[in-house]
């Protein structure tokens, strides 16, 4: 425990980067933007003693995960130096004062909670999911996603996560409906007794063409739920989820404590989608997961793709979680040629392992840094 003789925060690095895919993302959110790299960063706190934490900025959509980097070169950076690593609260209500206005401030705000847990870890030489309320289970299910492509193509996706050993098939939706069912039904006839969870990413305009494609849906194949069928906006939400056969889960339309209170009393969604990222942390994700369970409503943790920092506190929350109904997506690593840590994290048999180790148990692997800084 030497990290705790001085834990005054000496040093904020931020450093974005670039990183290829394995395959480019298509969805209801970008049918004519094919995402081939993800814009991220990596955001590392250093205290005196030299106790190093890291954090990653994970989004998607939209593209502003190297905005957010520099805006944290700007606006947090020459700020923290000086506050004690340790008093986690207070850093973070700093950097919320800090990033007042600035667009997906919650995703850097992540980044620096993923840190500070990292530098805490360190300091006290125990695991981050013992700070997040001790472990519960050893390691988490997962469901694999796929992305919009030729049902033929869906389909050897589908066969593969099976072999694999995942819990569930999630896919994107959203194209025309006739495209969408040859994909269900290709996808379903490969999962075998796999449920599917459809993910619209808020791509039908009306609850009238949301709820004739989901029957339709419902038809051909065995569905677990439709994930944001509708654009962020409750009343749609909520008449879609009182016309649907199967359950409606909200995913853009909750990101955070707030927009959780307000689904549960419009009672406009059957299932969370919660993402650390987009909650502002893993405590921060925890209390949705809290307030949650306390109305019965189940929820899963999703994914901006995280590579190795941002699924590894993923990770350590997933394993301290009281309840875990469902299985999580927080596969990111797989989605990339190389991770941004040394060692890769463990995804095996279609369960993720938290690291060992203090902290969030991941070290930066620099060479692949290098490669990727932009």
């Amino acid at each position: 425990m030497d990290g705790l003789r001085n834990t005054r925060i000496e040093k904020v690095e931020v450093i974005p980067i670039r990183a290829p895919r394995k395959e480019v993302v298509r969805s209801g959110l970008n049918p004519g933007d094919p995402v081939s790299a993800s814009e991220f960063g990596v955001i590392r706190i250093e205290t005196a003693a030299g106790v190093e934490g890291v954090g990653e900025i994970s989004i998607t959509f939209p593209r502003i995960g190297h905005p957010l980097c520099q805006a944290a070169s700007t606006r947090i950076v020459p700020e923290l130096p000086g506050e004690d690593a340790l008093a986690g609260g207070r850093v973070l209500a700093r950097a919320d004062a800090l990033l007042e206005g600035v667009e997906g401030a919650c995703y850097l705000r992540a980044a620096i909670a993923m840190a500070l847990l990292d530098v805490a870890g360190k300091c006290y030489s125990i695991p981050a999911w013992q700070l997040l309320g001790g472990r519960v289970r050893e390691r988490i299910p997962l469901a694999w996603g796929i992305y919009q492509k030729a049902p033929e193509e869906m389909a050897e996706d589908a066969a593969w996560a099976v072999r694999e050993g995942f819990s569930a098939i999630k896919l994107k939706v959203g194209r025309r409906l006739e495209d969408d069912l040859d994909a269900v039904r290709a996808v379903a006839q490969a999962a075998g007794d796999l449920p599917l969870r459809l993910d619209a990413n808020g791509a039908w305009q009306s609850a009238e063409e949301a709820l004739e494609a989901i029957h339709a849906f419902a038809k051909v194949a065995r569905i677990a739920w439709v994930e944001q069928p509708v654009p962020r906006n409750l009343d749609l939400l909520r008449r879609v989820r009182e016309g649907s056969p199967v359950p409606v889960m909200a995913d853009e339309s909750c990101r955070s404590l707030r927009d959780a209170f307000d689904l549960a009393a419009a009672h406009a969604a059957d299932v969370f989608n919660i993402y650390v990222a987009e909650a502002g942390g893993p405590r921060e994700a925890a209390a949705i997961f809290s307030f949650a369970g306390s109305l019965g409503i189940p929820c899963i943790l999703g994914s901006q793709a995280e590579m190795g920092i941002g699924t590894a506190a993923c990770a350590h929350l997933g394993v301290a979680l009281p309840h875990l109904p469902h299985a999580f997506e927080t596969f990111g690593p797989l989605r990339y040629v190389k991770d941004i840590v040394a060692e890769p994290l463990r995804i095996e048999g279609g369960y993720l392992y938290a690291p060992d180790g203090p902290g969030l148990g991941v070290h930066l692997n620099w060479d692949v840094i290098r490669e990727y800084r932009v």
